[in-house]
């Protein structure tokens, strides 16, 4: 876990491996595809690239509608419907990472 600093030099905060950045890291998507995808299917209802950064990194959790478009946008981007939301989310109940807020 590391974190970055802003432009003003405040710390932006941790981030960690999250199985989404895992899977377009092995499948050599970037995320400007997943961008390109939510603003395909979404247009200006499509969330902010910041948004799906934070997703990315893990700094923040997509709820369940969101976490709907984010299967779907992968999917697409990778060309595979394969792909399960367990692939690109840690749903387990198990990890004691799911239950801090």
């Amino acid at each position: 876990m590391t974190s970055e600093r802003t432009s003003r030099g405040r710390p932006r905060g941790p981030y960690v491996e999250t199985p989404l950045q895992r899977l377009l890291d092995a499948r050599k998507i970037p995320p400007a595809r997943l961008d390109a995808k939510f603003q395909e299917r979404m247009g200006d209802k499509a969330p902010d690239p910041k948004q799906v950064a934070r997703w990315r990194l893990g700094r923040t959790e997509p709820g369940r509608k969101w976490m709907v478009r984010l299967l779907w946008v992968v999917r697409e981007a990778a060309g595979d419907s394969t792909i399960h939301i367990e692939d690109i989310i840690d749903l387990d109940p198990d990890n004691v990472a799911n239950w801090n807020d």
